[in-house]
């Protein structure tokens, strides 16, 4: 593979032991209408034992070692690497719904050059999913959820009723006070420009956390971002519940105990509301019947009697922040798993 050559758009995907899913995530970035020929594939490996990098090399990826295995890292590496005009963040249990999504995103940015970061409209599941993943697809995590406010299934209505927004043909262009509390957009086919991107990553010290957060470090730059009509993202996360418990108490451990900024405790500096929610998220725990009315809400407006269980699983990472700080607090030694969703002391799950 030639690193020398420039490519239109680079896609940049964090993998450990990914075969379950990398195959039909490759196969939607190659079966898009945009000419191959633009597209660059990196594949960020934390030290995969599994087929990963075999399936990589059948879909022509450019295979690279990310040595600190998380995937905030390895989309570090990978805003670094790219050779495209535009990178993409996209996981290896994600794969584009719409086969024009490349082409589309282009010609908007290309109309658009203002605009520095366009995002999915939203993830939907695969067919037949089990309920814990259609619950996980639309929560991400009841903490997160609950801060930020956002429908997992339908990015557009939450973000026409909290934002300000005009609406453009098939684009909604949205646009940002300074100091805002920012949508959770990082993830989930995160479109950005590359140039602004690197820019902006130099111009602020070359955080190490930078592409973690990179739709909030851009945008509360730029003020401005955009998304497409029928933009889906299909999400196969392949979770058990007490897999997703797992992930749960990593997300917890990563914001609390994690040496390089990432996640909440980096986005929520300088914004007020963020920290405010925060706060408030214990009184909505403590109160208990706020997350029962949720619960039941979910459960209705849905149709899917799975998210009733939000009332369990948002109390569950309520006593985890309690106990994890607790253990801060009296600085008790806390083991930080070497790469993301780890669910045993001798199993890893992909990323």
């Amino acid at each position: 593979m030639n690193r020398q050559k420039e490519y239109i758009v680079s896609i940049i995907m964090p993998t450990y032991n990914s075969e379950r899913t990398l195959e039909r995530s490759l196969c939607s970035i190659r079966n898009q209408s945009l000419e191959q020929d633009a597209v660059e594939i990196l594949i960020l490996d934390g030290g995969s034992t599994d087929r990963t990098k075999e399936i990589a090399e059948k879909y022509g990826a450019i295979f690279l070692e990310n040595k600190k295995r998380l995937p905030e890292f390895a989309k570090q590496i990978g805003l670094l690497e790219a050779k495209g005009k535009y990178g993409i963040f996209i996981d290896s249990d994600e794969s584009f719904k719409n086969s024009d999504s490349l082409r589309r995103r282009i010609a908007f940015l290309e109309q658009h050059p203002d605009i520095k970061n366009l995002v999915s409209s939203g993830q939907v599941c695969v067919e037949g999913e089990k309920g814990i993943n259609r619950y996980a697809n639309y929560i991400g995590d009841p903490f997160s959820n609950y801060v930020y406010r956002y429908d997992g299934y339908n990015r557009i209505s939450d973000m026409t009723r909290m934002y300000t927004y005009k609406k453009e043909g098939e684009a909604f262009l949205f646009t940002f006070a300074e100091n805002e509390a920012l949508p959770l957009f990082d993830a989930l086919g995160n479109m950005f420009e590359i140039e602004a991107a690197r820019r902006i990553y130099y111009e602020t010290g070359e955080d190490k956390s930078f592409a973690a957060n990179i739709f909030s470090n851009m945008v509360g730059k730029t003020g401005c971002a955009a998304m497409l009509e029928n933009d889906y993202i299909c999400h196969d996360p392949g979770l058990t519940v007490p897999v997703y418990l797992r992930k749960l108490r990593w997300r917890v451990k990563n914001n609390l105990f994690q040496k390089e900024g990432v996640g909440f405790r980096e986005r929520s500096k300088g914004v007020q509301k963020l920290k405010k929610r925060q706060m408030k998220y214990v009184l909505y725990c403590l109160l208990v019947i706020p997350v029962l009315a949720d619960s039941v809400r979910m459960a209705v407006t849905k149709k899917d009697s799975w998210f009733i269980l939000h009332m369990f699983f948002a109390e569950y990472v309520f006593v985890v922040i309690a106990w994890y700080m607790f253990l801060k607090i009296i600085k008790f030694p806390v083991k930080m798993e070497a790469a993301y969703g780890r669910t045993s002391e001798n199993e890893t799950k992909e990323y």
